[in-house]
Order: structure tokens, then C-alpha cells, then sequence
């Protein structure tokens, strides 16, 4: 019998309507098991944890914000304020707990139709950043990227998609017509982190823009009328180079420690010292901050807030500067500075037992437009080649090795003529006809072929005319050991950073016969405040005491103007110099007789000579080539026997020579020491 397909397909059809009800009723009872399920859950969740979640949603967050205060003030010895603090009125933002980019840039926009701020430091980033932050522009840069990837079959993070926003904003150059103020206003603003107060103009807020964005505040959120303060200087401004400078709104934090400070928990923005005391004293000058408890909603919202601590100004720095003084050196320098090609001059002024500083003054000049700087700072990072004022130092080396004694210092002043090198004679003595002199005459002379002698022995060999030079292999070690002693070619250890140990040269090959010229200054560099360490020395009896220009450290006492001080320096002795009485007997009559002999060659000059209280002095000079031509260095170092005075100067780059203008300047700056630092005493 033949098959009926019309009948199978009915069976079929009938069989599937049978199985239907089957079906559905397993569905159904799939449904039914998954809302009885839900049930359960919500049931639990509202009769068990309803009381949890109901807390989450009138959670209260409570956080720490941290406001600013005025930095530590800087105060000269005698108490006057040399670098002080200047209220000024000043807007800031406080980033709350959930504050986005876009509410930033809607708060930037607003808020610079009310307010000016300096675009100098917008960043081609922020200008990108401030394009995204407008959802519209996001959106539609967010849709580019995504398309273009999802068709090259890559899956993106969210960053990112960000960073290849970033890149098609600058590509196709989108935020070049962003309103700069208004981006300049949200770069400050990204600057906070969160519950962080950052200053969006910190200086020359007009009275119209206090009072229109005032009118609006409650339409700026985190926005505030608050007070900044800027640096001023009631001394002069030239105290900015001496102890540093502070950044601010518009320089922002330094590059070089950009991250550091941001570690800190500093906003891009804040006030930081920059350089010399300012950075040195960072930590001590910050201060504390204020702390306002911050009560946010679960929302982000900020519902209360409450000042838990007011906040502690900065630690002073009281220095042992004297204000006046140092404004009286800075001035004669100025003053008495000679032309052509000189290319500055720089003065020391230290109390030789304890190592404080009264007066470190320089002055740069440009010999070519003879415009001058202040140029304190000179004092430590400028080394020179001084020339004969490091003699003292050499002849006590002489006593150490056991070469001369103070029983017999008798040696020829005559032309020096080693095989190798230039003859050598001194200034006075130009034909070179042996003359005999003791110590205490070489010095008030500086006759260079002593000391050159001299320097021979220390260095094994003794001078015979036409000779090679024959010295020990060590000979530039000893003698460099011996002016070692007394700070000459080490650093000083002064706390101020950025200081020069001077310069050393070569010691071999054709440089063996630069020892010669060693002995007598004119080869190693040092820097002022070396040599003012060095005079010390002689001044205090052998000591070598570490200089400092900060001599205590006060705090400001609530409702009171009296200070507490919170640390004190105290001499901090680097080594000995020790010679027999006799031998430093020598050393210092022969400076004495440099600044007030009679010798026909005396070295001094009238300037020093009329000083009183008389003081101990050696002169200096170097020759040098500045600007191509042939110049010299004149310089000087003195101090003010049993006084807490001595002196360390230097002028690079004279033309004339011996023309006495270390001895004007250096005369007129102890003057000033008795008018300024202390009573002169009466004792001539």
C-alpha cells in the first residue's frame, strides 16, 4: 500500500499540539520557581537588611579639609623683619568628595565672566581637558574612537579610550578656540585633590570681582572669598636674592620637584620656596595647616562643615645677618666698584668664634653693558683665584713640615729661574737682587719668590738658580693639605645651598710647575666665604668654624607678639690649626704690619692704615685675562684683634693694578661693622 504524505504530516502536527501543554508547563513552572525566589530575596532584603540599606542611603562621610597659612617670617639678628608676610584677598576652590571634570568645567565657565586670571601657564593639555570635559564633545569624540577600534576588532579600557581621545583632540587641533580664562580658571581647579583648597587667583582680585562672584557664591560650588599672602620685604628687595623666593598662582610648583611636592600633599598651585632659604626651610616655614571637618552626603554633597584646628603659621628663621650692615656692604660695593672689565665684587663679614655670618654681599657686573646685580649668593658659588692673601696659610705649613723656623725666617727675596717655567720675581723686586727678608717682611711686602721658596722646601727641594724642578711626588698634596687646614679648596659647610668647593687644577705632567705658582695664590680658586673662613682661623687662635647665616629658629606664641625660640645654633668646629705661640706670634705681626707698617713697600695702603681699632689684614692679587685682556684680582681678608670681627673680600677682573681698591672698600665696610654690628671699642 502506498503512503499518504498528507496523513503523516497530520500525525506529525498532531503529536506537537500533544507535547505543547508539556512544554508550557515546564516554563511555567520555571517562572513561578524564579518569583517565589524573588520574593524570598526582596523579603529578606527589606525585612532582614532594610535597616542597613536604608543607613547607606542617609550616610553621612566625614573628612578632613585642610586649609593654608602664612608662611614663617625672616628676621635679621637684631630683630627687624626681613622678609614678611602681605595679606591680600584671594579666591580659592575646595574639591568636594565627587566632583567631576564636567562640574568643574561648568563652575570655570561661569565663574570667568566674573574673574581675570593670568593665561601665561595654561597648558596645551588643560586646553584639551577642558574641550572633554563638555559631555556634548566627550560624547561625540567617546563615539569616534569607539567605532574606529571596534571596527579594527580591539577592545578598549577606559583608559584607554581616554588616551586616544586625547590624541584626536590634539590632532585635529579641537581645543584651540577654548575660552583661555575659562580654562585657565579649570587647569587650577584640576590642581586640588579631593577636599583640598587650592588658590584659583591668589593676588590682585579687583573689589569688583570680590563683589560680583561674592553676589553668586551660592552658584560656585567649593567656591570661597578667602586670603592669601605674598612675600614682602620691609628691608629692601634685594634681601629676595640672599634668602630665596617663594612660587606662587602663576609660576606654580617648581618642575624639578613637581612630584615630590605633589606627594607632599601640595596642589600644583601652592606657595613653596623655590631657592636659597626659602626651599632649604621648606618644612619649617610651611607651617600647619587648618583643618575643617567636611560632613558629605551619601550624594557627594557637602551638608557641614566644622573648624577643628585653626592651623599654626610657619616657624621664623631669625639669621645672624644685621639688616642694616648688610644693606651698608651691599652699597659700598655698589659704590666703590671700578669699571672696564671687572666683573664683580663680593664681601664676607663673620664672627670668627662662632661662625655667624653679619654680612654677605656681592655684586655681578656685566663688563660689557657695566649693568650691576646683587649677587650675595656670589660669596659661595663664584670661586676666584685670589692671589697673595693665601700666604699666612703657606708659611704656617712651612712651620708644620719643619722647613723654616720662627727663630730664623730669613730668606733671599730674588729672581726664581727653574728650567721649564717663566723667572718669577716680586712686584718691588723686579731685578731680582737677593735681598734678605724675614717672614714678618715677605708678608708685609707679599714678596712672591719667598713664598715660592718656601713652597720649595715643603715640597722637598731647596731653590738653587737655573735649577730643574726637583719636588717630591707628593709636594702639590702636602701644600694643598697644609692650606686645607685652614678651609682653603673644601667646601664650608654653610647652610645655604648650591656652595662651590673653588677649583683645583691639574698636578701632573706640564702642570708640575704650576706648584710654584701655588705658593703664592695664583693657580687653586676659592670662594669668598673660603676665605673668610680662613682669617677666622687666624682671628680665633687655630679653630676652623663652620660659617652659618641662620642663627636661631622662633615660633609665634597665640594673642601675643613675643617669640619662642625652638632651636639655637652653636659653633660647630670643622678641625685645628695648631702651631707653637711663637709661630702664630709671626703670622699675625706680619699682618699687623701689612695693615699699619711703615715699610717703604707696604702692602696695606693708607685706607686700611687709618683704621681704628687697628686691624690684622694680608692683601691680594691674581693675575687673570678677562674679556681678552691681561686683568687682575685684587682681594683682602682682616680682622679686629680680640674683637668678633673679621672681614674676606674679593674684585675680579681689575684693570689697574695695586690701585688700593680692595684696601678703600675694605676699610669702609669696617667702618660700617662699628656703626652698624657693635659700638667701637676704645681701645686703639
Amino acid at each position: 500500500m502506498q503512503r499518504n504524505p498528507y496523513l503523516e504530516d497530520r500525525d506529525k502536527k498532531n503529536n506537537a499540539s500533544a507535547n505543547l501543554p508539556a512544554r508550557l508547563n515546564i516554563l511555567l513552572g520555571i517562572a513561578l520557581t524564579l518569583m517565589i525566589a524573588l520574593i524570598v530575596q526582596l523579603a529578606f532584603l527589606t525585612i532582614k537588611q532594610g535597616a542597613y540599606y536604608q543607613s547607606e542611603v542617609n550616610r553621612n562621610d566625614e573628612t578632613i579639609e585642610k586649609g593654608n597659612t602664612p608662611r614663617g617670617m625672616f628676621y635679621d639678628a637684631t630683630g627687624r623683619v626681613i622678609v614678611g608676610n602681605k595679606a591680600q584677598a584671594a579666591v580659592t576652590f575646595t574639591r568636594g568628595t565627587s566632583v567631576t571634570s564636567s562640574t568643574m568645567r561648568g563652575i570655570a565657565t561661569k565663574l570667568s565672566k566674573f574673574m581675570t586670571i593670568d593665561t601665561k601657564r595654561l597648558s596645551e593639555r588643560s586646553k584639551v581637558d577642558f574641550y572633554l570635559a563638555n559631555k556634548s564633545n566627550n560624547e561625540k569624540i567617546t563615539k569616534i574612537i569607539t567605532k574606529k577600534y571596534k571596527n579594527d576588532k580591539l577592545s578598549l579600557t577606559t583608559e584607554q579610550i581616554n588616551m586616544y581621545e586625547v590624541r584626536y583632540v590634539q590632532k585635529h587641533d579641537l581645543a584651540k578656540n577654548v575660552d583661555q580664562n575659562a580654562a585657565m580658571i579649570f587647569q587650577r581647579m584640576s590642581g586640588a585633590y579631593t577636599l583640598s583648597t587650592t588658590f584659583i587667583k591668589e593676588s590682585d582680585v579687583t573689589n569688583t570681582e570680590l563683589a560680583e562672584i561674592g553676589e553668586r557664591l551660592s552658584e560656585f560650588p567649593g567656591i570661597k572669598l578667602g586670603t592669601s599672602w605674598s612675600r614682602q620685604y620691609p628691608e629692601g628687595n634685594e634681601f629676595k636674592t640672599l634668602v630665596g623666593t617663594v612660587t606662587n598662582e602663576a609660576t606654580g610648583l617648581p618642575e624639578d620637584r613637581l612630584h615630590t611636592l605633589l606627594a607632599q600633599g601640595y596642589s600644583q598651585n601652592e606657595p613653596v620656596g623655590n631657592s636659597s632659604l626659602e626651599k632649604d626651610y621648606e618644612s619649617i616655614l610651611k607651617g600647619s595647616a587648618s583643618q575643617t571637618l567636611v560632613t558629605t552626603g551619601s550624594g557627594g554633597q557637602i551638608k557641614s562643615s566644622q573648624i577643628k584646628y585653626n592651623g599654626q603659621a610657619g616657624d621664623n628663621v631669625k639669621l645672624t645677618i644685621n639688616a642694616r650692615f648688610q644693606s651698608a656692604v651691599q652699597k659700598i660695593l655698589e659704590d666703590n666698584l671700578p669699571g672696564g672689565d671687572v666683573e664683580g665684587a663680593y664681601a664676607t663679614v663673620i664672627n670668627p668664634y662662632t661662625g655667624g655670618i653679619y654680612a654677605m654681599a656681592g655684586v655681578d657686573r656685566n663688563h660689557e653693558t657695566g649693568q650691576k646685580t646683587a649677587d650675595p649668593l656670589g660669596n659661595i658659588n663664584h670661586a676666584i683665584v685670589m692671589g697673595s692673601v693665601i700666604k699666612p696659610a703657606v708659611l704656617a705649613t712651612g712651620f708644620q713640615k719643619g722647613v723654616i723656623s720662627q727663630n730664623n725666617t730669613v730668606l733671599n727675596d730674588q729672581a726664581i729661574k727653574i728650567q721649564g717655567t717663566p723667572a718669577i720675581t716680586s712686584y718691588w723686586n723686579q731685578a731680582g737682587t737677593p735681598t734678605p727678608i724675614d717672614a714678618e717682611t715677605a708678608l708685609e711686602r707679599s714678596s712672591n719668590t719667598y713664598f715660592v721658596q718656601l713652597g720649595m722646601k715643603i715640597g722637598g727641594q731647596t731653590y738653587s738658580p737655573g735649577s730643574a724642578l726637583g719636588l717630591r711626588p707628593d709636594a702639590f698634596q702636602t701644600l694643598r693639605n697644609g692650606l686645607g687646614q685652614f678651609g682653603l679648596g673644601t667646601k664650608t659647610g654653610v647652610d645655604i645651598d648650591g656652595e662651590t668647593a673653588g677649583y683645583r687644577g691639574a698636578t701632573t705632567g706640564e702642570a708640575q710647575g704650576k706648584y710654584l705658582y701655588e705658593t703664592f695664590g695664583q693657580y687653586d680658586s676659592y670662594t669668598t666665604l673660603q676665605l673668610a673662613r680662613y682669617v677666622s682661623v687666624i682671628a680665633n687662635g687655630g679653630y676652623l668654624v663652620a660659617p652659618h647665616i641662620v642663627g636661631a629658629l622662633t615660633q609665634g606664641q597665640p594673642n601675643s607678639d613675643k617669640q619662642k625660640t625652638v632651636w639655637t645654633a652653636t659653633p660647630k668646629v670643622q678641625g685645628q690649626v695648631k702651631l707653637d705661640a711663637g709661630e702664630w706670634d709671626t703670622i699675625e705681626n706680619g699682618m699687623n704690619r701689612v695693615a699699619n707698617g711703615s715699610d717703604a713697600w707696604n702692602t696695606g695702603g693708607a685706607d686700611m692704615h687709618k683704621l681704628i681699632p687697628k686691624v690684622h689684614a694680608k692683601t691680594g692679587t691674581a693675575e687673570t685675562v678677562t674679556n681678552g685682556n691681561q686683568t687682575y684680582t685684587e682681594s683682602m681678608v682682616a680682622y679686629t684683634p680680640g674683637q668678633p670681627f673679621a672681614i674676606a673680600m674679593a674684585i675680579p677682573g681689575m684693570n689697574n693694578y695695586l690701585d688700593g681698591t680692595n684696601g678703600k672698600i675694605s676699610a669702609k665696610i669696617i667702618d660700617a661693622y662699628w656703626q652698624y654690628v657693635e659700638a667701637k671699642p676704645n681701645s686703639k
